[in-house]
């Protein structure tokens, strides 16, 4: 874990509880060591020593305040959403590579009933931030439908069977993976631009998820 996180990070004084404090133990940290604390809100890196350790937390005092240079993330990909265990095992990576928001769609072939849990997520992508040591975490938005992404964004592009070479993929485009049973008629027929993969054997959605990332980013 490169850093510890608290949203209150900054504050003069502040105490380590639940799973930050849980990490902080398993270092066998001890009073008068320093230890980086951040909220992932304002680009800064906080330098706090530890006054005391009790059975149920850390109190810290800040010592220094510094900034930290963060790369921009500016690469945008929508994605259908699929089942909701799924998308949680693909956050991480996507947070790791540098995606800067992700949009997730209730697609027409997506499972309606899908119930996503916002809070879980920013977890799971605050411990990623942790672990990687990037100062901010992949922004989530999500819409209703494919009518609303295309009201929201310009140049949306499917990623989809029998579509052009995502070598010629434009830097303006954002693309747009689809579930497992792919996109509707209705939805092809909306998005007239569309990209294939160079493989074959992917045809989970989840995998053309991060092979669209990792082609278009790097």
């Amino acid at each position: 874990m490169v850093y510890f996180y608290d949203k209150l990070a900054g504050e003069q004084s502040l105490v380590l509880q639940n799973d930050q404090f849980l990490h902080l133990k398993a270092r066998r940290a001890r009073a008068g060591e320093r230890i980086d604390v951040r909220n992932l809100k304002d680009g800064a890196s906080y330098l706090y020593e530890i006054a005391e350790i009790s059975r149920k937390g850390a109190a810290l005092n800040l010592v220094f305040k510094s900034s930290v240079f963060t790369p921009p993330h500016d690469f945008c990909v929508a994605w259908a959403v699929v089942e909701s265990a799924v998308i949680e095992k693909s956050l991480p990576a996507l947070n790791e590579m540098g995606v800067g928001r992700l949009v997730l769609v209730y697609a027409d072939l997506s499972q309606k009933n899908v119930r996503l849990d916002l809070q879980r997520m920013e977890r799971i992508l605050i411990n990623s931030s942790q672990q990687c040591g990037r100062n901010s975490i992949m922004q989530i938005e999500v819409l209703s439908g494919s009518d609303e992404l295309a009201q929201r964004y310009e140049n949306v592009s499917l990623i989809d069977f029998g579509g052009k070479n995502i070598d010629i993929f434009g830097g303006d485009e954002i693309a747009f993976v689809g579930p497992e049973g792919g996109f509707s008629p209705r939805e092809r027929e909306k998005f007239k631009n569309a990209y294939a993969l160079n493989s074959p054997y992917i045809l989970r959605s989840n995998t053309a998820l991060i092979a669209t990332c990792a082609k278009l980013m790097f």
